[in-house]
């Protein structure tokens, strides 16, 4: 179950639901996300309802929605009731103090005062009581005992100045938390809600989430694509910003994949639905995202360990600082007792735990507008500081659609024959250079035979039982295997992979009927990304690949890499990272997700690329590039860096302001409304608007 809480804008206040919900008999797990604004549970069946969570919840002040039944409303409306109040409470204070000074006698301005402090003061007051029922020590319970010492020892201005101006910074919080959030839920905005659909001969429009797979769906110029399918009609450009990041429009025709929330920018196109809008690429983007919160980054964790520790020590310090020096010292009362009440005020570490959650959450939402979906800020975190980047070789470095540039018979066999044997081995196949034999075989118009005893040896090639003989495709090193003499043929072999190119052997158990050479070009930008990865210091550009050695040894030539690896297996992969990580440090694997899975998962950080239409690379990866730009990684690299210099200088700025207003507030160097109003939460604000720099 999910649901949205409104209201909560501070750490504390999610600790607080948090704890309060799991002290409810049947629910077995919940998570409440500050930066999102919701609470995702796990209950006994039948055990929980809502109404029970809205009770729970309404006590402690907040207000809470099914998922579903949320609305976003306006924030600056008559029906921000936090925001009438404080700004009721602000013209109560006005009004207290210029009667306090022009009408001093008459003493209307403790009437005007006491009413800015209940005005004010209600929904702090109301969460700092339910904090003490929680047993748990919050900034709301701090405000209240400052408020009412500062009433006790006369200090009225101060106290309403206090009320005031904690509300204000509240709201002000409150407004930097939803922008954040609207920033996120903006991503789901890209998908409408509803669909055109083709239903037993007419058309009429269905609610995204009643659209059923293999449905047809019509979309026209102009209009957002609602639903992931495969265009069955029609032919245009379609803008998939939204999805991938890819600031180019992509040309779509018949029997090409189109996602929800990308829009169809010049013509008409009817599709077949091939997922329910759950499972759309929109909806698995929103979800990790959301997710992503979760995978705390180590700073984080760290923070949130000191803050445990520092808000006790503090209040205890508060509390001694009230009482020791009139007991000892026999010094004014009410001196340290307004000493103690600033430190009280300060001792509440909001800025310092928000600083790392707010940066975070704020680069993952920006990234993901531009394509680079991060799982989590330990991802995040680890990726600007590693030393080495592995790359892939096919459909990575290079582009990933080989083709056939030459058929070379041999032992008399002729060219189409050759063909012929390959498509038919490769049928079956999956792999990306099989797909180059079988479009070669296509536009040459040579059908495939039909095959028995199918069999594919990973990276090295295949083998079938083709009308009753049993046929090889692959490697020179897969035929060497099979006990296939090539001598005669080394020659010729070694010529083909100076020149860059892919030998894709063709035969029989006796003899070699020929070859065919396969090349995949590099990636226009590729050269352009290896240059920019050492100019931010990376030490070490390799390329693990499958491939031939000279094959590899071009590409690596053409593009400047440090050094590579040809003739891997997935294993030999796994090694090779396990030995540069060994030498150089961190290290990230750049593949596309499928194939590379346990290299990716072995890498400090696993980034797949080009996996908009692929669920199972959106799956492996800790990092996936939606689109095919592989500039994407060096954004990616990039914002990681600049997330870690912004958690730095708000965990620094936090704690700087902290300490000076701890060490002012000794002497009595500081007031009570400016420890409110820069020591605590004016620089929450100023973190959270730091972090939001992030998000553009």
């Amino acid at each position: 179950m999910v649901c949205r809480i409104d209201g909560m804008d501070c750490i504390d206040c999610a600790k607080k639901i948090e704890k309060a919900v799991k002290d409810i008999e049947g629910v077995r797990q919940v998570r409440v996300s500050y930066t999102l604004g919701k609470m995702s549970l796990e209950v006994e069946k039948g055990r929980v309802t809502v109404d029970q969570l809205k009770r729970s919840v309404g006590i402690l002040g907040y207000k809470l929605e099914r998922e579903e039944d949320a609305k976003y409303e306006e924030f600056f409306s008559l029906k921000n009731r936090r925001l009438v109040a404080t700004a009721t409470s602000g013209i109560l204070l006005a009004a207290g103090i210029a009667f306090e000074v022009l009408a001093h006698d008459l003493n209307l301005h403790y009437f005007f005062y006491t009413g800015a402090i209940l005005v004010g003061g209600y929904y702090i007051a109301r969460r700092g009581v339910a904090a003490v029922v929680e047993k748990y020590l919050d900034i709301n319970m701090l405000m209240v005992v400052a408020v009412a010492g500062s009433v006790a020892i006369g200090a009225w201005t101060e106290g309403a100045a206090i009320v005031f101006l904690f509300s204000v910074a509240e709201v002000l919080e409150s407004f930097s938390i939803a922008r954040t959030r609207r920033s996120i839920s903006e991503l789901m905005d890209f998908a409408p809600n509803q669909a055109l659909v083709k239903r037993n001969g007419s058309e009429d429009y269905y609610d995204v989430n009643d659209v059923s797979v293999d449905d047809i769906v019509i979309v026209r110029p102009g209009e957002r694509i609602p639903m992931d399918g495969v265009v069955t009609k029609g032919e245009s450009s379609v803008d998939e910003a939204a999805v991938t990041g890819e600031s180019r429009p992509a040309g779509k025709k018949i029997g090409d994949l189109v996602f929800a929330g990308t829009l169809n920018m010049g013509g008409y196109l009817e599709l077949r639905v091939t997922k329910v809008f759950k499972d759309t690429v929109i909806s698995k983007i929103v979800q990790l995202v959301e997710e992503a919160e979760g995978k705390k980054a180590p700073t984080e964790r760290l923070v949130d360990r000191f803050a445990r520790f520092y808000t006790p020590i503090v209040v205890s310090v508060a509390v001694l600082i009230m009482v020791l020096p009139s007991l000892i010292f026999q010094t004014p009362f009410e001196e340290w007792f307004y000493r103690g009440l600033v430190l009280l005020v300060i001792s509440c570490p909001c800025a310092l735990v928000i600083s790392t959650p707010v940066s975070v959450v704020s680069a993952i939402t920006g990234a993901t507008k531009r394509g680079v979906l991060f799982k989590g800020g330990a991802y995040l975190e680890r990726m600007g500081q590693i030393s080495v980047v592995a790359f892939d070789k096919t459909g990575t470095i290079t582009k990933g659609k080989p083709q056939v540039e030459e058929i070379v018979p041999l032992n008399a066999y002729s060219p189409t024959e050759v063909l012929k044997v390959a498509a038919s081995a490769e049928n079956r196949s999956e792999h990306h250079l099989a797909r180059a034999v079988m479009t070669k075989a296509g536009e040459l118009q040579i059908k495939a035979e039909e095959t028995e005893a199918f069999e594919a040896v990973s990276g090295k090639g295949v083998s079938a039982v083709v009308l009753g003989k049993r046929v090889f495709a692959g490697s020179p090193q897969f035929f060497r295997e099979n006990g296939i003499d090539l001598s005669k043929h080394a020659d010729v072999i070694e010529e083909k992979n100076r020149e860059g190119k892919t030998v894709i052997l063709v035969g029989t158990e006796g003899e070699v009927m020929g070859m065919l050479t396969v090349r995949d070009t590099p990636r226009p930008e590729a050269k352009e990304v290896i240059a920019e990865l050492k100019s931010l210091g990376i030490k070490r550009i390799v390329m693990l690949t499958g491939d031939d050695e000279q094959v590899a040894a071009s590409v690596a030539a053409e593009l400047g890499i440090d050094e590579y690896r040809a003739r891997l297996l997935p294993e030999d992969k796994v090694r090779a990272i396990e030995e540069y990580q060994a030498r150089y440090g961190p290290l990230i694997m750049v593949g596309d997700g499928v194939n590379d899975a346990p290299a990716l998962a072995r890498a400090e950080v696993g980034v797949a690329m080009g996996v908009a239409g692929t669920d199972i690379a959106l799956e492996a990866a800790d990092v996936a590039l939606m689109g095919d730009d592989l500039k994407a990684l060096v954004f990616g690299v990039r914002l990681s860096r600049r997330a870690a210099r912004v958690i730095k200088q708000n965990v620094a700025a936090s704690l700087s302001v902290k300490m000076l207003f701890f060490a002012l507030a000794l002497p009595g160097l500081i007031t009570l409304w400016l420890a409110i109003l820069i020591g605590d939460l004016g620089t929450s604000f100023g973190v959270i608007s730091n972090a939001m720099r992030l998000v553009r």
